[in-house]
């Protein structure tokens, strides 16, 4: 039966900060050493909150800076391990390919986001995908997901549900629509 709810939460530019690289041909990256690694401010008690709000929290993301060679697969473990350690996610999906390799999971595919559904039981209608990428927005409307987008420079042209300035306003949205369900 499907009726857990989930929110799936992007990795780079969501709980972590990304990293700008004018000089490089990607312009915005993943750290790639543990000394460009910053996690956005808050987020472990915004996280908390959506668990109080019985929401299963899943991270969702593309990783391929290894098989593009940008980062030491040691390296890139350190971090993922720093991150899942620090804000504790009930699961993790996640991608390493690189777009040429076709890999059917890589968002926007919603296959990582509908995989967890399977695995969980998530009603995702009854659910959220918050990002900073067209990618994450696209995944999470073809799942049928509610999107919410952290508003960035480099994410202007992109339509989601809704959009905000920090993954802490994504959590109080997501706080005003669940009491507005409540009183309905």
């Amino acid at each position: 039966m499907f009726n857990r709810r989930a929110v799936f939460i992007d990795r780079d530019g969501t709980v972590i900060e990304a990293v700008h690289r004018p000089d490089f041909h990607k312009k915005i990256t993943a750290p790639f050493n543990e000394d460009e690694l910053r996690f956005v401010p808050n987020v472990y008690s915004d996280l908390q909150r959506l668990k109080e709000m019985k929401f299963l929290r899943i991270l969702v993301t593309n990783q391929p800076d290894v098989a593009h060679g940008y980062m030491d697969e040691d390296v890139w473990r350190r971090i993922q391990k720093r991150i899942e350690h620090t804000f504790g996610f009930d699961d993790v999906f996640m991608c390493r390919h690189r777009d040429e390799d076709k890999c059917p999971f890589k968002k926007p595919s919603p296959l990582m986001l509908l995989s967890a559904a399977d695995k969980w039981g998530i009603d995702l209608g009854q659910s959220y995908m918050i990002g900073d990428t067209e990618a994450d927005v696209l995944s999470g409307k073809m799942a049928g997901c509610r999107t919410i987008l952290i508003d960035m420079f480099y994410n202007k042209d992109v339509s989601p549900d809704i959009r905000v300035a920090s993954f802490a306003d994504a959590v109080r949205h997501i706080q005003v629509e669940e009491l507005r369900d409540f009183i309905s």
